[in-house]
């Protein structure tokens, strides 16, 4: 254990609650089985993520789970004691420096958990990889096959809680037992980040269980190759059957309507019955308006929500009996409406106004512990979706563009810059401060660029927001300054590092420097204020549990960052809006993600 670790702050209470979802299933130590003592439950965990050692110090008793094998005490892993077909695995966990471990769905289909901190390609072993199956009769070098790895490196620092969510299709059987249909990744996210779609899985990947491929398996930790900590592993199931419309009967009326019509005022060009939407051809190239009738089958009482859009026209949809009148609406229609088991009539209105407009409309279901149900798609959907416009670090290392924050203001005078480690940043040049921090992939320009263009420009890897445009100095109450500082411009260093320049109106004088860390971990930024004679506060980052874990190195728990300070004497300041260096002359510190 560290012995100079302590903490300051406003308190370092952790409550893990139990929310309770429906078909959703929280999993702790005494979930599983085969904990053979490498395991225990803590209320607290942290590591220092410079260290050379794989290790990770807790203290107290509590919900956390922490595999901390040793040579008296081996790393095994745990198996839940309960199984689980189609589901959605939301897994909550931090690594020990250089630790490895995975989690196996159904025992059998290892998604990798590793320590992948500053790799800037990533591969399938890294974290969050879809592991490798593996034949040892093949040669060496080629006995591992069908991995997949993630689309980008979305890993945060060894010691900062990580977020994976899995969406999972178990295998599908006949009655004899023969598998018909493979596993597969819906989706995965890491961290917010998808890192996988529609990845089919052809067999079990490599360590799995005895057995095989299985309807129903239990969740699997692997815990024999390094320490790991799980704050959170929850499995909803996915069991809710999908609505079906059926006894589908149309009528197509010619004319051009965006409003809907007196029945008594509309005579049908044609009529008939399909099977499903798709199968649907109005048979008409002029204006048309289309009715669908029938019923939806409810296999289980719950909410639904129902999407509907007709491209360059107009629907509505009625489940059950109308409480108002229908009306025709342009864009996405949504209808929410809890359903009781059975048959419940519909009707559906497909108006198309003008005779170019494509044929056919979409339709879509969801609910809880539901795979999403698409009815219905119109001919040339896949044309509706611009192309991404993607920005090349090595053409474009640096772009000004509207930087959109989360509460969805923007700043005017943003600026991102990236490097070739994986590590990139946002600056605000009016406020003088870093706005976020990111690693994986740069940014996204497609609403900036893509038809007219909106301005702003997305980052892609997984964020750390750091400021929403604050001003960059506070007194000593925390209260921030005001004054106006007028950009004065920006010179670029070098990959990854500038040097913004600012004065007030006062005469101070700002050079603030910010450059990525050569080996991807972080940033480092240097202050030199001149013309100022006064200790000031600067606003470094959010958070308000901030914990010592090595001199002059912090954990800032609640923001998933690490603060080092640069500069003998300096100490941050847990503030009510976020953690504080002092400042007179000159301030130099770092942040690792």
């Amino acid at each position: 254990m560290i012995s100079n670790r302590k903490s300051i702050g406003l308190g370092l209470v952790l409550t893990f609650s139990v929310v309770s979802i429906q078909a959703q299933t929280r999993l702790q130590l005494a979930s599983f089985e085969n904990n053979k003592g490498s395991w225990s439950e803590v209320a607290k965990v942290w590591t220092d993520p410079l260290q050379s050692n794989s290790e990770l110090f807790s203290e107290g008793k509590g919900s956390i789970i922490l595999n901390s094998p040793s040579k008296k005490k081996p790393g095994t892993d745990l198996v839940s004691t309960e199984k689980f077909g189609d589901a959605e695995v939301t897994l909550v966990y931090l690594m020990a420096p250089g630790s490895n471990s995975g989690l196996y769905l159904q025992g059998q289909y290892e998604i990798q958990l590793l320590d992948s901190w500053n790799k800037v390609s990533v591969k399938a072993g890294d974290n969050g990889g879809i592991y490798e199956r593996w034949d040892e009769s093949k040669p060496d070098g080629q006995k591992g096959y069908q991995g997949y790895a993630p689309r980008q490196n979305a890993s945060k620092a060894p010691g900062i809680w990580q977020t994976l969510k899995v969406q999972f299709k178990a295998p599908r059987f006949s009655s004899s037992g023969e598998k018909i249909e493979n596993a597969r990744i819906v989706s995965a996210t890491l961290n917010g980040v998808t890192i996988h779609e529609n990845v089919e899985l052809f067999g079990p990947t490599r360590g799995a269980l005895e057995g095989g491929e299985v309807p129903e398996g239990p969740i699997r930790i692997q815990g024999d190759h390094g320490p790991i900590a799980i704050q959170s592993l929850e499995v909803k199931r996915f069991e809710t059957a999908a609505p079906e419309f059926k006894s589908i009967s149309y009528q197509v009326f010619p004319g051009s309507f965006t409003q809907l019509p007196a029945m008594d005022a509309l005579k049908a060009a044609s009529s008939g019955k399909i099977s499903n939407f798709d199968e649907f051809v109005a048979g008409l190239t002029s204006a048309s308006l289309s009715k669908f009738e029938g019923t939806v089958s409810v296999k289980k009482a719950g909410n639904y929500t129902f999407r509907m859009t007709v491209p360059n026209g107009l629907g509505a949809i009625q489940l059950g009996q109308a409480s108002e009148p229908i009306q025709l609406r342009e864009g996405m229609i949504v209808a929410e409406k809890a359903l009781q088991a059975g048959e419940i009539p519909f009707v559906i209105w497909v108006s198309k106004p003008t005779d170019w407009t494509a044929q056919g409309f979409f339709l879509s279901a969801t609910a809880d512990a539901m795979w999403q149900k698409t009815y219905s798609n119109p001919a040339g959907a896949d044309f509706w979706a611009a192309d991404p416009i993607l920005v090349d670090t090595k053409e474009t290392p640096v772009l000004r563009s509207f930087i959109e924050l989360p509460n969805r203001s923007k700043i005017s005078h943003g600026i991102s810059v990236s490097s070739q480690s994986g590590a990139h940043f946002s600056y605000d040049l009016n406020s003088n401060q870093i706005l976020r921090i990111w690693r994986g992939h740069f940014l996204d320009a497609t609403p900036m660029w893509n038809d007219r263009g909106n301005g702003v420009s997305r980052p892609m890897g997984a964020v750390t927001e750091l400021s929403q445009g604050s001003p960059l100095f506070y007194d000593a109450a925390y209260n921030p300054i005001s004054g106006e500082w007028k950009p004065r411009g920006y010179q670029i260093l070098g990959d990854g590092a500038l040097t913004f320049t600012s004065k007030s109106g006062d005469g101070k004088e700002l050079k603030d420097k910010v450059l990525v860390m050569s080996d991807g971990k972080g940033l480092s930024r240097e202050i030199l204020l001149s013309g100022n004679s006064s200790q000031l506060l600067v606003r470094v980052a959010p958070g308000k549990v901030l914990t010592e874990v090595a001199e002059n190195l912090y954990w800032i728990e609640d923001s998933g960052l690490y603060l080092k300070v640069n500069v003998a004497g300096q100490k941050p300041q847990v503030g009510a809006d976020g953690i504080f260096l002092p400042v007179t002359s000159s301030l130099s510190y770092s942040l690792l993600f």
